[in-house]
């Protein structure tokens, strides 16, 4: 077996099908459940996912960025679906040559590359994402923002997390709230 199969909401503790009924019906937060800790994730993904937390289009940069260089289909399909960075966007990303974009998705790219395939980012990075946010802090929510991406597309690569239906996706507006298109 080289795949987890998909648990059902019914599987769960009381605490956990009451988390998964207040979220978007989506298997990632299914999968995620199965590690015992489903309400402390998404602590912390309704923090990632809070509008005053990074841009939106920085975010989606990002993770398309990672799911490039992770080769994760799951969150690519989600995000294609749910997200609204235009398709332009997101093929130039998803591409070995983000020169078309303008220079601060070139550089965010860049960092993506790095912390994806060397675990770190060079000082120059750093350097131009302390400029970019303007604080040290808002600097490390976008470090953090990219290594919970490598992780959660390495975990949904390694368990396998199937594709929701187009229906499903259509209805989805958040990815941590209920809320409809």
């Amino acid at each position: 077996m080289n795949r987890i199969p998909l648990a059902s909401v019914q599987d769960f503790d009381g605490k956990t099908q009451e988390l998964l009924s207040g979220l978007p019906p989506v298997n990632i937060a299914v999968m995620l459940a199965r590690t015992g800790i489903a309400p402390e994730i998404y602590s912390v993904v309704s923090a990632l996912f809070s509008d005053d937390y990074l841009p939106d289009d920085d975010r989606e940069v990002m993770l398309y960025r990672v799911c490039k260089d992770n080769n994760s289909q799951y969150e690519i399909n989600f995000h294609k679906k749910t997200a609204s960075l235009p398709q332009e966007i997101v093929d130039i990303v998803l591409s070995e040559d983000v020169s078309p974009l303008e220079t601060w998705y070139q550089i965010l790219c860049k960092a993506c590359d790095e912390i994806t395939n060397d675990a770190k980012m060079t000082e120059d990075s750093v350097r131009a994402f302390v400029e970019h946010y303007g604080s040290y802090d808002r600097a490390c929510r976008a470090i953090f923002l990219l290594s919970w991406f490598n992780m959660l597309t390495r975990y949904s690569n390694s368990t396998g997390v199937p594709f929701e239906s187009d229906q499903v996706l259509e209805s989805i507006a958040s990815p941590v709230k209920m809320e409809r298109h």
